[in-house]
């Protein structure tokens, strides 16, 4: 008779249990990585799209977000330079707000009186991933003395404050300063 060497019905099972409780310890985390990178990529090319409306704006318009002195002149300002989707959407709270064709959500929230300047500038939250969740916005803290954020400080949320000037769009508060400038760890 032939001795056959194959594993036993409970080798394969204990196998099967022990490979199944290293997935589910391992995937989360892999999830997590992979949502926080497409949050940062997005924000990021949310910066970009900003900047190029902006400038695009000023090149061919002679137009500059300091002339714009309410949240909807701010908004049809921005739209006329990007790939809009849906605009006009008014929020809760009596903002503004659109989306563009990569599936952003853009909401103005304030315009001084004096138009998006240095000294005072427009500010608007960036949903990265648009309706879906979970929609967690940054601290909106400043980067002076002891708010600067650590290395060990990875979290990043799917929505972020950008502020326009008169001259440029730049990252608004600690969460967004080291999104946008702090290099990629693993």
């Amino acid at each position: 008779m032939k001795k056959s060497s194959a594993f036993t019905l409970a080798e394969v099972l204990i196998t099967l249990a022990i490979i199944g409780v290293v997935a589910a310890m391992t995937i989360p985390g892999v999830i997590l990585r992979t949502n926080q990178q497409e949050y940062k990529s997005g924000f990021k090319k949310a910066i970009s799209v900003l900047n190029q409306a902006v400038t695009m704006s000023l090149a061919m318009d002679n137009d500059s977000p300091e002339y714009q002195k309410s949240t909807q002149e701010l908004h049809d300002y921005l739209i006329k330079r990007m790939n809009v989707m849906k605009s006009d959407i008014s929020t809760s709270g009596g903002n503004k707000a659109f989306y563009t064709a990569d599936g952003f959500r853009y909401e103005i929230g304030s315009v001084p009186s004096t138009g998006c300047t240095q000294d005072a500038p427009c500010i608007i939250t960036v949903d990265v991933n648009g309706d879906r969740g979970p929609t967690t916005v940054d601290d909106n803290s400043y980067l002076t003395g002891d708010n600067y954020p650590t290395a060990d400080d990875k979290e990043v949320p799917d929505c972020f404050y950008v502020m326009i000037s008169d001259v440029s769009v730049q990252p608004y508060g600690a969460v967004a300063q080291r999104t946008m400038y702090q290099p990629d760890s693993n």
